[in-house]
């Protein structure tokens, strides 16, 4: 729990893959404290990756006996911030109905074309989801827990995203949709009409979009570039490095003395002597 929880001011609604990252940056450049998936990996670490992945599976999975997320557990988690971009997507509207009721709190969503939007989800997110489940992360996730969790909580986002099938299957593409298009409806529901700017991605971002709805002044730096898929494959890579230079370190602390002992074994002893006792009984 943050020893002063942080009045929230603006809360993003908006899906991955919607300007968000220039909005965290955005937002950053306009004064808020920003959190954001980014934030919560790089900045955050595994503490914050672990209560990430608690409440999305609250959220979704009635079954986990995990209970849903109510203000207080937010304000534990993100009372530090003024402002939270993306996330809210990932817990249906949950994060927003917890702060909805207060009118100091402003809404921005942005929306863009649902089927444009799953081909950038199938081009980014999909392939990250599969990572952990590839060679070599299939092996270094165990020997670093920030990369663990990374994979495992990038994987429950996709399934979400997704209805738990993978990019090829028949149905992937269409409940990614769906997902998106139920999502941003329901928002609209929830989110009085006064409190909301809704901005079309196709239409433009910019400054001149968020300003005057925050009853800002626009900054003379220029609004954050466009974070296209292979800026986000940059950005990821960038943000895994650390984790698998820690990995690999662990791993070869592990394997490099087994290895030593395994040849001195066979010099001492013969290598049938060394294969023998390797073997299960």
């Amino acid at each position: 729990m943050p020893a002063e929880v942080q009045p929230m001011k603006v809360i993003v609604a908006s899906p991955s893959r919607s300007g968000t990252l220039g909005l965290y940056q955005a937002m950053q450049i306009l004064g808020f404290r920003t959190y954001h998936l980014v934030e919560c990996i790089a900045n955050r670490g595994l503490p914050h990756m672990e209560v990430f992945e608690e409440a999305v599976t609250a959220e979704h999975n009635s079954l986990s006996g995990i209970k849903k997320y109510d203000r207080a557990d937010y304000d534990r988690w993100l009372g530090d911030y003024s402002c939270i971009v993306e996330v809210p997507s990932y817990l249906g509207t949950g994060l927003i109905e917890a702060y909805v009721n207060d009118p100091d709190v402003k809404f921005i969503l942005t929306e863009r074309n649902p089927e444009k939007w799953a081909t950038s989800i199938n081009k980014t997110i999909g392939p990250n989801a599969e990572m952990s489940h590839q060679f070599p992360f299939l092996i270094l996730k165990y020997f670093n827990a920030t990369m663990y969790h990374t994979h495992t909580l990038i994987e429950l986002i996709y399934r979400v995203m997704s209805k738990c099938t993978a990019r090829g299957e028949a149905e992937n593409v269409e409940n990614i949709q769906k997902h998106y298009t139920e999502y941003v409806k329901k928002v609209k529901e929830v989110i009085p009409a006064d409190r909301l700017c809704h901005i079309q991605l196709e239409d433009g971002l910019g400054w001149e979009n968020i300003c005057p709805f925050l009853d800002l002044p626009i900054p003379e730096q220029a609004y954050p570039g466009r974070n296209e898929p292979e800026k986000m494959h940059q950005l990821s890579k960038q943000m895994l490095k650390p984790m698998i230079m820690g990995a690999v370190t662990k791993l070869s602390a592990i394997a490099i003395p087994v290895v030593g002992i395994t040849c001195w074994a066979a010099m001492k002893y013969g290598p049938k002597v060394v294969a023998a006792v390797g073997k299960p009984q």
